[in-house]
Order: structure tokens, then sequence, then C-alpha cells
């Protein structure tokens, strides 16, 4: 785009474009009330929703590291018989003064106790990754043009640690099937939510990155309790 009196910096997107600036007089001096190119005013119009996945992960003896995994199966649901972690919709709630609020990591804690009866400890969630797309349709990430969208759908993965303890129970059977245990060999192999199919292969990393810091954290513990043994005998 050629840069001329009309086209200025953006300050939101930092593009070169047509800035349309609206004015306000104050009783000292005039104050840009905005700058902000057409695009960026559209998607701050936005209305936000957002969906969740939780991938709740361990380390097998044998088979190694494995993920917990259920199959979609309401046949009025989208994505009918793909695979899936816990996780939905974040729901929407509207405040006293009429603004929307969305709670994404306590959606991903609720929806994974209502989904499988594991209770997850928020210290312990691990958001990966995270996508915003401009779509017409609410709750699907299906992009669009910023000019013709109405929603900024945000998808959002979470892996977290599963405590040997909780065993996770089917508690929506007519929405999904029991909770089953994949290595990454298996789910390579599987048909997955398009979010999970998409970063299949980083969802993995991230959690071998996992044990490899748990397994750093267990070498410093130990060579401290070794120093501070030797120092007790002198």
């Amino acid at each position: 785009m050629e840069i001329d009196e009309r086209t200025r910096q953006c300050s939101r997107c930092r593009q070169y474009r047509p800035i349309f600036e609206f004015k306000g007089l104050t009783d000292t001096y005039q104050v840009t009330i905005y700058n902000n190119c057409v695009y960026c005013r559209q998607a701050n119009q936005l209305k936000d929703r957002r969906l969740v996945q939780v991938i709740i992960f361990r380390r097998d003896s044998e088979k190694g590291i494995q993920i917990m995994l259920s199959q979609r199966r309401h046949p009025d649901k989208p994505y009918l018989g793909l695979m899936q972690g816990t996780g939905e919709k974040v729901d929407v709630y509207t405040n006293d003064y009429g603004h929307e609020t969305l709670e994404t990591e306590d959606a991903a804690m609720c929806e994974t106790l209502e989904e499988s009866g594991i209770i997850l400890e928020e210290g312990k969630l691990q958001k990966i990754w995270s996508e915003t797309v401009p779509s017409q349709i609410e709750w699907t990430a299906r992009r669009c043009d910023i000019q013709q969208a109405v929603y900024n759908v945000t998808l959002s993965i979470f892996i977290y640690p599963w405590d040997w303890i909780q065993e996770p129970i089917a508690t929506e059977p007519d929405k999904s099937s029991d909770w089953t245990w994949h290595t990454f060999q298996e789910v390579i192999f599987m048909n997955l939510i398009p979010m999970l199919q998409k970063n299949q292969d980083f969802i993995f990393q991230e959690i071998g990155k996992y044990f490899n810091y748990c397994e750093i954290e267990s070498l410093d513990e130990q060579e401290e309790n070794d120093i501070s043994s030797l120092t007790q005998k002198k």
C-alpha cells in the first residue's frame, strides 16, 4: 500500500492503512480518541468465544508417555467419532455493566470434572497453545475475513499430569466413550478433533519437556540432600 497523508501506521496492528481519527476537544488541547485502522476497530467489536481442551497425561513404566482421550459419540454434535480430551465451550457471563466475561482456566477445570470426574489443581494446569480466529459462526473456528466476522473464537490447549489416584469416569456416556490411554505411536493414526490433530506433535513435545524438567528438579534435590548429609557428618 502506498503511504501518503491519508495512510498512517495503525497503533494496534502496526500496518500502514487508511486511519480514521476521531478527535475530541478539551479545555487545553486536542486529543485523539482512537487512531486504529478499520480492521482493528472491527476486531475490537467482535464477540469473544472460547473453546478449551485439556490433555491429561502420564508416563507408564512400560509404554512411556500416554494421553487420556475419549471418542465423541453424540449424533447431533460436531466432530462425531473423533477423539478428544476434556473440555469444550467456555461459558459466557454478563456482569452488572452488561460486559461479557470468560474464564478459560476455570472452564478447563470445570469441564474436566464434569466429563471425567477428575479434580484438577490449578497450579499444575499448563496452557501450551492458543489461537484466535475471526469467524462468522459462534463456537466454530472457521476463519473468515475480519470485515465479515461476528466472533473472535479462541482455541486453547492445556496439559495436566495425572496423579495416578483419580480414575477417569465416563460421566457423559451419551456424549463420549470411556476414557482410554494412548501413546504417541497410537495417536498419530487416530482421527482427532481439529485443534488436537493440528498440534499432536507439539502436545507430546511439551509433555516430554515436563518430564525432563521433573528429572532435573529431582537431580537438583538429590544433590542438595547429598551435600546436606556430608555437612552434617562434619
